[in-house]
């Protein structure tokens, strides 16, 4: 093609016709200035496209992580609500009962779920994978990236979660001593010892234990309206997403 032009340049040039050359020249030089700014736009066109691509794996990443959350909320609220049942079965216990060798054989079976707790972290690898990365901006949509960057940045440990596990502990701490008797040792160990009899336990009068039960629940009660709220959010970071993805 580069021959072709010049033949035709050095044929004008030979034949005195300076004018059409000079129009050729102007418009050869017309021609090269298009064809660079063709190849610009072609080339800026590929960058956003890869980018846009790069963008896309990001997000999909992102919306499996934030419906990964969805699904650990929902185990979360479950254990909690099978939690606040045996609490509630535990009252009825005691209330209905002032003999310890009925109400602590009850207590001692609930105690492997109303001794645990179970919190909610969101899953965050994609995420700072990408700020790891510093493919942050990658993002164009500015809502989305800011309520994403809120939401990752948020402190899950912290708050009422963390008031669910001290005062598991601080349950479990203190009634484990009142449970065990000379009949839990042997049941649990199979040796004899000289603890005192379970006849001698007074769960069933003591506050502490109540006040124990009732605070766990209040913060469960807590922890499930967290839980709703960061659903909430959840869901309008995934519409935000797809609506992204569409686009």
């Amino acid at each position: 093609m580069i021959k072709f032009f010049r033949k035709i340049r050095q044929q004008l040039l030979s034949e005195g016709k300076t004018g059409k050359y000079l129009k050729y020249a102007i418009g050869e030089i017309i021609l090269v200035m298009i064809g660079i700014l063709l190849a610009l736009q072609v080339n800026d066109w590929n960058t956003k496209r890869l980018l846009k691509s790069k963008e896309q794996v990001y997000l999909k990443q992102i919306r499996i992580s934030l419906n990964n959350d969805l699904e650990s909320i929902k185990e979360v609220k479950e254990f909690n609500a099978d939690k606040a049942s045996y609490i509630d079965t535990t009252y009825v216990v005691l209330e209905q009962s002032s003999n310890p060798e009925k109400y602590i054989p009850v207590i001692t079976d609930y105690m492997y779920v109303i001794a645990e707790f179970n919190v909610f972290e969101p899953n965050n690898i994609a995420f700072e994978n990408m700020i790891a990365s510093e493919n942050i901006d990658l993002i164009t949509n500015m809502e989305l990236r800011k309520n994403l960057s809120l939401y990752y940045k948020r402190d899950f440990e912290n708050s009422t979660q963390e008031r669910i596990k001290e005062q598991t502990r601080q349950f479990v701490d203190y009634i484990m001593p009142k449970l065990t008797s000379r009949q839990f040792v042997k049941e649990l160990m199979k040796h004899d010892s000289h603890l005192p009899d379970i006849s001698e336990t007074n769960i069933h009068s003591d506050t502490q234990v109540y006040a124990h039960l009732f605070i766990m629940i209040a913060n469960m009660d807590g922890q499930n309206e967290l839980l709703d709220t960061t659903t909430e959010e959840i869901k309008r970071l995934l519409d935000l997403i797809d609506n992204n993805l569409k686009s």
